[in-house]
Parts: C-alpha cells; structure tokens; sequence
C-alpha cells in the first residue's frame, strides 16, 4: 500500500524546486533583459548593480575588474545597501590578486563561497571569450540563508551574461574613443548632439554645448615638438573630463579642438563652467615630453539650445562662431552665442 505520507513530501519537494527553477529562470531573464539595455559601460555598470542585487536580495555587491599589470583587482561599482557607489569613490580599494578569493575565483574560472559567522560571499568570475574581465562579489542575502552550490551554479550563469555586457561596452568604448586623448571621437560627439538635439525639441530639455581651442597650438608645436603637443593634449583633455560631471559629454572635434556636450544644462550654468575651465587651464601647470613646465591657454566658444536650431549642425556653427570671437577678441576668454 503507497504511503500517502511519503507521496506528499515528495511532491512537496518536487514543488519546491519547482520554484526554485522559476525564480531562477525569472533572475535569468531580468538581468539578461537589463544588461543588455546600453552599450556605454558607465551607464551599464550601474543598471548590471542595481538588477542584481535587487534579484538576488543581497545586502552587498562589488563588481572588481583587473589592474593593467594582472596584479591587483580594482573595483569599478558596488551597490551597498542603497547607495550605487562609483568608481572615482572606489580607487583606494583595490585588492592583491594573489592570495586572495577574488584571485582564486580568477584563476580557477570557478565560483569560490565563503562563510564566517553570519557572514556570507560569493566571488563570481567574470570572463569573455576565454578573457578574463574580473569577478564580481555578492554579499549577505537579506534573509540571512548562506550561499550554496545551488546559488554558485545561478551566479555562474549570472556571470555569463555581465562578462559579454562588460566585454560589449569596452569594445563600444574603444571604437568611439581617441586614442591619444581618451576622449570620445567626432563621430559619437555628431551622435549625441543628434540625440540631445530631439530630446530638447521633444521634451523641452535644455542642453549647451562649448568648443575648446587651445591657443597658438601649431605654433607652439613648432617649438616644442610633436611629443611634447601630444603631451599637452592628453593633459588638456584630462582636465577637461575631470572637471565636468559624468553625464557631460567630453570629445575630440579635430586636431587641438575640443567639445564638451552639456545636457539639462542652461547658457547662464554653461558660462560659469567655461570661465571656470578657461581660468583652471591658465592657472595648470602643463608638462612637456622632457618634463619641462608649460603654459597654456584656450579659447572657448559656448551655445545652448533654443527652437531656431533644427539641426546639430546649426548649434555647433553658433559655438564655433563664438569661439572664433573669442580668438579675434585676444584669445584665453570665453564667448557666448548669440541667442
């Protein structure tokens, strides 16, 4: 005679890991339909965050990526609790890959768990096409219960997705990137000002835009050399992307030109922020190839956004009509459009 008791544990359980597979599957497919959502790693660190930690109910992520030299891993986002840090609050963090879980779960390609106390991680590699990209650690569930060999088996799955969003966004960044300065190139500066140009004439959205040209550059590239011109670029341009918010579009025009998109930004905030630049690239003590100090200076042209511009390129001709006025005008001075 069948025991009805047994009949309904084992149902029971055949219920349970029903369940289990539907909210592993539902994990699945939530991250899969977010990480995928933007080709800007910036934007798809923050989302990859936020979703995973919300699906999986942890207390802590950490998404670590490797150092240039393999030796030590530097975390680039983390979501503790509810607060989505970046990596500018993160650069004193990083650790050593040897002797470490997150080096373990590197070198082995494995999920490595741990627990002490009530304490409970899990250091999931990151990897794309046999190319290690770093590990990502998740913290703490919420309901207290420690992580198993079940969850390694979801996160390595997980992992699969995040490793080809992150591979994705770094080939995007390398194909609309300068590579002498680090800037965005010409063509995503056309892209976004397309972008910000429909949004303003949809949404009422105000944006600014600001054309950078440092002063007399051919001429002090004659004299001081082409290593030393490449120098000053790459020192102009880094000074411009830290100084300016990270929403703030920072690109190579052409040459020693340079232009920084501004979204919700009005022409009264975008005047400050070009004085501001003009007046910190006077005061910034430039270095040479031979490590000789440099003087440099720019001039800048800025327009925002009203109805009569229908195209792009209207508003940066505005731009780059101001910015010629401030080079007949004595140059190292910041001119504003015509509105």
């Amino acid at each position: 005679m069948a025991d009805p008791g047994g009949d309904y544990d084992r149902l029971y359980r055949q219920h349970l890991a029903l369940l289990r597979e539907v909210d592993r599957l539902s994990t699945l497919r939530e991250v899969a339909l977010t990480v995928g959502g933007s080709l800007e790693l910036n934007e798809a660190l923050p989302l990859i965050a936020n979703v995973v930690q919300g699906a999986l109910d942890l207390r802590r992520l950490t998404i670590y990526t490797l150092t240039d030299d393999g030796g030590h891993l530097r975390p680039i986002v983390a979501k503790y609790g509810d607060d989505l840090i970046t990596a500018d609050r993160l650069e004193e963090e990083s650790e050593p890959r040897r002797g470490s879980p997150l080096g373990q779960a590197l070198d082995t390609r494995s999920v490595v768990l741990e627990e002490r106390g009530d304490h409970s991680a899990a250091y999931v590699p990151l990897r794309a096409r046999n190319e290690s990209l770093g590990v990502m650690l998740l913290e703490d569930r919420r309901d207290g219960v420690p992580f198993d060999d079940e969850d390694a088996v979801l996160f390595q799955q997980l992992a699969a997705q995040i490793s080809v969003a992150i591979r994705n966004a770094q080939l995007y960044a390398l194909a609309v990137t300068d590579g002498l300065t680090g800037l965005y190139v010409r063509r995503y500066f056309d892209l976004r000002m397309q972008e910000q140009i429909a949004a303003a004439a949809r949404y009422q959205r105000p944006f600014s835009v600001m054309m950078f040209d440092i002063d007399h550059f051919k001429k002090f590239n004659d004299t001081h050399g082409h290593q030393t011109g490449d120098a000053v670029l790459r020192q102009f341009a880094e000074l411009l992307r830290h100084s300016t918010r990270g929403s703030d579009i920072c690109c190579r025009y052409g040459g020693e030109e340079m232009a920084i998109v501004l979204p919700e930004t009005e022409m009264e905030e975008a005047a400050l922020l070009a004085n501001k630049l003009c007046a910190h690239i006077r005061r910034n003590v430039f270095r040479g190839a031979e490590d000789q100090d440099l003087s440099v200076t720019t001039s800048v042209g800025v327009a925002s956004y009203t109805e009569e511009f229908e195209r792009p390129e209207q508003m940066v001709a505005a731009a780059d009509e101001a910015l010629y006025q401030a080079k007949q005008l004595g140059r190292d001075r910041v001119e504003l459009a015509d509105m």
